[in-house]
């Protein structure tokens, strides 16, 4: 059993990683914005709940004060890879200070064991290679992704002059229970919102964009197998080590959904670099773990939660 400090777990990503740890008797702290912390939560008796901002250093400072942590997890993030210049500018304090300021506090009160959650969608960019491996190199061209870049230089410099040592994880396109169908990212859970709203699908460009998606609960199932792995400075891909375009996607949830779909195709956008799929043989290695749900099934059980849960 850990203490562990998860920052964003109110999200799609970090409520089914904090799911997934009570579920195994961690104490879980849960940082996140007021009034954010998922009702069901509340039934666990190691579960916690702060409110409060990154933005802060007071909060975070509080944070630390109330009690010691053996894990952090970093999962904070309020840019997207569509985010601009002003977006970049208006959120650096929360993008980039504050992980300055919890790194400070990890140190001065003795947790040196930091996963943090990078993006393999973005952080590779246009270097020439259509699957990436961890040591490939790193040209993002997105702020979204030339932070989350920055801020892996900048833990990578931190471990090198204080006892922090780090867990780095590139995930892939995650999609699953929990994650936002109306929301401005994630094709498939967006895609599924608009079938269920009665709405056409809108893809931008011609729909031949390749990317690597990874059903939420293999992901959690490789972030929980590396909380059990003291961290040592390392980086690792998690995805499904395959790709599909943006037109097989279509295809499966046309398959999957049983009736009429309606795509509305608008011009491309820069920032879509046209193949990215993460090599995972370094994950694998490590922790004997694969992904187990394959691309059909995953769209199939969130489109069956998703017609269960609705009120349209």
């Amino acid at each position: 059993m850990a203490r562990i400090l998860v920052l964003g777990g109110s999200g799609f990503i970090g409520s089914n990683i904090v799911a997934a740890l009570l579920d195994k008797n961690h104490i879980v702290v849960n940082f996140d914005r007021p009034g954010t912390s998922p009702v069901q939560f509340e039934k666990f008796p190691n579960y916690k709940f702060i409110p409060g901002s990154l933005a802060d250093s007071s909060h975070v400072r509080i944070v630390f004060d109330q009690q010691p942590f053996d894990k952090v997890i970093y999962l904070v993030s309020t840019l997207l890879p569509s985010s601009g210049y002003l977006e970049f500018i208006q959120e650096r304090d929360i993008n980039i200070i504050a992980l300055f300021e919890v790194l400070r506090n990890m140190e001065s009160n003795g947790c040196t064991d930091l996963l943090f959650f990078s993006s393999g969608g973005t952080v590779y960019g246009l270097n020439g290679k259509s699957e990436n491996k961890e040591e490939d190199p790193c040209l993002p061209f997105t702020y979204y992704g030339y932070t989350k870049w920055a801020l892996e230089e900048y833990i990578r410099f931190l471990s090198r002059t204080t006892p922090v040592k780090f867990t780095i994880v590139r995930p892939s396109n995650p999609y699953g229970s929990g994650q936002n169908l109306f929301g401005k990212q994630g094709l498939i859970a967006v895609a599924l919102g608009r079938v269920l709203a009665g709405k056409p699908i809108e893809i931008w460009g011609d729909g031949l964009v390749v990317r690597d998606y990874l059903y939420i609960d293999d992901l959690v199932s490789a972030v929980c197998l590396l909380l059990n792995v003291p961290a040592n400075n390392q980086t690792y891909n998690i995805g499904s080590g395959l790709g599909a375009s943006v037109n097989q996607i279509i295809d499966v949830l046309k398959e999957v959904v049983g009736t009429p779909v309606v795509v509305q195709y608008s011009p491309a956008r820069k920032i879509d670099v046209p193949v990215n799929i993460l090599n995972i043989d370094k994950i694998k290695s490590t922790i004997s773990w694969e992904p187990k749900i394959s691309l059909t099934d995953g769209i199939s059980s969130l489109w069956t939660e998703m017609k269960a849960n609705s009120k349209l």
